[in-house]
């Protein structure tokens, strides 16, 4: 992972439900379907797009309905290392490298939900990628993740969506806070579009690369266990097209200086979407975050498992499953819990198309 989002899910009350049935994290000295770190140390295939940039996508596996992951925001294709290889013998799987990101070609837009979500349409079909698919989002991927089933609903069979940055999160777990936290909230958030800015600022110059060891901040931290995999993300993290992506995906996704809707989510909720009967399960993890006490804790957990719960209603077959991952990194953290999901959501899609 590269820069992990500030809006993650909080400890639970004690009372509600930590994990779903049959969850569990992986233990010491079981066996590992992780791809191997050496698969993301070099482009797999670099697919043109119609204005002539390229993509990085990462296949592997056979089968459809065709499983298309969506990172996190400042993520690639090697945020689903942990599971794509797990779900490779199920059916075809693909991540891919948002524009600038990863080995991906920049753009000249900036990295907005819309600006994505238009790529990632235009990557499936310059694929040829068999249609419908299955959609997996974690976090901010699962703001572009739904956006794109709303935008083109014929092009999606369903949905995995992995703690998401679902449309008025942030809104609804700051209407429960108290001051002060409510202010210390507001300016983690405009800290980080900050320390955004300041990357940016520095690889411009040149700094990035050439004093990695006092910006780590900017760049792979914490550093990746596999020392190949860490040189190339900091060279790949001191880029200032890489830095611009990042920069422009947060002002696009982060809360409005005075705690309203971002500009993704106000573009979303104008299309008051609807997902019909489609299989969605949304996966909600639960991690700390920052020094708030257990009566805020409590208060904001429950307004956005709520939120996140309202984001499954959108389909009369959607359903939330709560994971006591310690991290909104389930993916990583609870491999199993996600293969699960997919395979379930994979069954549902294959009935009915088998019904047809």
């Amino acid at each position: 992972m590269k820069k992990p989002l500030l809006v993650m899910l909080i400890g639970l009350a004690v009372g509600l439900p930590l994990s779903a049935p049959g969850v569990e994290a992986e233990k010491p000295g079981m066996p590992s379907n992780d791809i191997p770190a050496t698969a993301y140390e070099h482009a797999q295939t670099l697919v043109a797009l119609p204005d002539g940039r390229r993509l990085n996508l990462f296949c592997m596996g056979k089968g459809t309905p065709t499983i298309f992951f969506e990172a996190g925001g400042g993520d690639d294709s090697l945020a689903f290392r942990r599971v794509q290889g797990r779900l490779a013998s199920v059916t075809r799987v693909c991540s891919y490298d948002r524009a600038g990101m990863g080995f991906s070609d920049p753009s000249d837009a900036p990295t907005t939900a819309t600006h994505i979500v238009g790529d990632l349409h235009a990557l499936i079909r310059s694929a040829d990628i068999p249609l419908p698919i299955i959609l997996v989002g974690h976090s901010d991927g699962g703001l572009y993740a739904t956006f794109y089933a709303a935008n083109y609903p014929n092009d999606v069979a369903g949905l995995v969506l992995i703690d998401p940055d679902s449309p008025g999160l942030n809104r609804a777990a700051t209407s429960v806070l108290d001051q002060p936290w409510l202010d210390g909230w507001r300016k983690g958030n405009q800290d980080d579009i900050k320390q955004a800015r300041l990357c940016f600022d520095l690889a411009q110059h040149g700094e990035l690369a050439r004093d990695p060891v006092h910006n780590p901040k900017c760049l792979d931290d914490p550093s990746n266990a596999d020392p190949a995999l860490h040189r190339l993300l900091n060279a790949q993290l001191a880029r200032p097209s890489e830095q611009e992506a990042m920069l422009t995906e947060d002002l696009d996704t982060y809360p409005a200086p005075d705690g309203g809707l971002s500009k993704a989510e106000v573009a979303f909720q104008r299309m008051h979407f609807s997902f019909g009967d489609k299989p969605l399960v949304v996966l909600s993890g639960t991690s700390e975050l920052g020094a708030l006490p257990t009566k805020e804790r409590v208060k904001v957990s429950k307004a956005m498992l709520a939120n996140q719960a309202a984001l499954a209603a959108h389909s009369t077959q959607g359903r939330q499953i709560l994971v006591n991952s310690g991290t909104e990194y389930i993916q990583i953290s609870h491999p199993e819990a996600v293969v699960q999901a997919v395979k379930g959501v994979i069954g549902e899609v294959r009935g009915r198309m088998a019904g047809r």
